[in-house]
């Protein structure tokens, strides 16, 4: 009986061999199996500017709202008012950053998930070199890895 070590749509590993799609790949015929990620530099390119885009943008508006800020005459009657719509404008900013925040982590957290690197399986056949799955699911990509190291490991 062969065990599996992976199962979904797409890929079976087992003791026996891989299958992906309607490709069948023995064990005993690999000589070799590795894995390549393409597309790193790019991303990281991608990353760089974004974050760096995003600093600029928040000390902009810092220095902005310091400016602004320096105009105002707080004296007078109403600087009771000026402090009071400040606190409340620092209330209501906290508030919308607070929420907005949220939806940036989740961003964050798929975007960590399913990167801009293509992760790919390589095997070494009689026949030659092949790749054999490509995906930018990071998570997917090394439970599919980690089941075909142990059932190549297993048939060794």
């Amino acid at each position: 009986m062969a065990t599996t070590y992976y199962r979904d749509n797409v890929v079976h590993i087992s003791s026996g061999g891989v299958r992906v799609d309607d490709s069948w790949y023995p064990l005993e015929t690999l000589t070799y199996v590795w894995h390549e990620r393409t597309g790193r530099l790019r991303h990281g390119l991608y990353m760089l500017a974004t974050r760096g885009g995003t600093v600029l943008l928040v000390i902009g508006l810092l220095a902005a709202a310091g400016m602004a800020a320096r105009r105002i005459d707080f004296g007078g009657e109403q600087r009771t008012m000026y402090i009071a719509g400040g606190i409340l404008a620092v209330i209501v900013l906290g508030g919308i950053v607070a929420f907005s925040l949220e939806g940036l982590l989740d961003l964050l957290d798929r975007a960590h998930d399913h990167g801009k690197g293509v992760h790919e399986i390589w095997v070494r056949t009689h026949d030659g070199d092949s790749m054999i799955y490509s995906t930018t699911d990071s998570p997917k990509f090394g439970q599919i890895y980690r089941a075909l190291q142990r059932a190549v490991e297993q048939s060794a």
